[in-house]
């Protein structure tokens, strides 16, 4: 499916979220995700040598019957420069982006646990983490890069990770006794972690096609 669009509908399956198979991610937390079924690991069909972050289409559940197609072109940082200059064609190595890789889905993991267990005062630090590792990852390459395949999964990395805060900070109500909605936000939290893992795959295969070449 196309990067920029992914759907949401009532009770079908998270599928395809780019973590190890034995991570104990969100099997229906009592007032977060309740509609959402155990999440099930396939192949992306990227070729890259780096498979611990398979990504593939999301469905999250919400209330109501209707389909719902969220866009990602929101108004959020690219934390990237205008393309005036001379771009860079270097990339770092391919070992190097795998290691800040794990370090982000290492971060996410923990996110994921503590949204199955309800543990909702643990969102702020845990997105404070995904964003500093999302940030060394991304300091890695160019701030031009010459590839548009780079620039846009950078822009997918930096604007997610942006938008994961701006979710987890939904916590914490605006007014004392404010009503929170745990389900709504526990979904968009997993949606935000599922693009930045799709975003750093998607850095690694690159990577390591172009360092084949």
């Amino acid at each position: 499916i196309p990067a920029s669009v992914y759907r949401i509908r009532k009770g079908v399956s998270a599928s395809s979220v780019p973590f190890p198979p034995s991570s104990p991610l969100l099997s229906c937390p009592p007032d977060g995700a309740r509609h959402m079924s155990k999440l099930d690991r396939h192949g992306s069909g990227t070729d890259s040598d780096y498979d611990n972050t398979q990504a593939g289409e999301v469905l999250l559940s919400v209330e109501g019957k209707r389909f719902v197609e969220l866009s990602k072109e929101e108004d959020f940082p690219h934390e990237l420069d205008p393309l005036d200059g001379e771009l860079d064609p270097g990339l770092p190595s391919t070992e190097d982006v795998i290691l800040k890789t794990e370090q982000v889905t290492k971060n996410i993991q923990e996110l994921l646990r503590a949204a199955q267990e309800s543990k909702h005062d643990s969102f702020v630090p845990c997105s404070e983490k995904i964003h500093s590792a999302v940030t060394e990852m991304a300091s890695l390459f160019p701030k031009k890069p010459a590839l548009e395949t780079v620039r846009s999964s950078l822009r997918l990395l930096n604007a997610s990770a942006y938008r994961l805060q701006s979710e987890c900070r939904k916590t914490v109500p605006p007014e004392p006794g404010a009503a929170v909605d745990y389900q709504l936000l526990t979904q968009q939290v997993i949606q935000c972690a599922y693009d930045i893992a799709k975003a750093a795959k998607q850095l690694v295969t690159i990577t390591t096609r172009e360092k084949k070449q």
